[in-house]
């Protein structure tokens, strides 16, 4: 089952904010030509894919977190633990509003549109996990 991740309002912000800053400098700045256009393409390389491939895919036997370039996954089995936080910490997620996936060897850390029903998906695969 697929869950959509989420993205706050500043996530979105941050990006349009930032591509409008490098749209003015290209167009104002003809001397800096260059280095806006290789700007531009760096900062849309990074932000853009975590947009675009944001999301948590449950199977019958493992969470997978896809955020951008990035992807991690943890084993249901392996799942001790999953809360909600608002940690601000670096991680895969667009978002304040997130999820810690805690396994007995890693920690993920996401954040989806359908909480609760990741939360209720994760429960009928393994009744031993602690959701607080």
């Amino acid at each position: 089952m697929k869950f959509q991740g989420k993205i706050a309002v500043w996530f979105w912000a941050i990006i349009i904010v930032a591509n409008g800053m490098l749209i003015y400098d290209i167009i104002f700045s003809g001397d800096n030509l260059a280095a806006g256009l290789v700007g531009g393409v760096i900062f849309n390389v990074v932000f853009l894919p975590m947009v675009i491939r944001n999301y948590v895919f449950v199977s019958e036997d493992v969470v997978k977190v896809y955020f951008g370039i990035l992807k991690d996954s943890v084993q249901i089995r392996d799942i001790v633990e999953v809360y909600a936080t608002h940690n601000p910490i670096a991680s895969s997620a667009a978002s304040l509003d997130r999820i810690v996936i805690k396994g007995r060897r890693n920690e993920l850390m996401c954040s989806v549109r359908e909480k609760e029903k990741l939360f209720e998906e994760l429960k009928k695969r393994n009744a031993e996990i602690l959701f607080r």
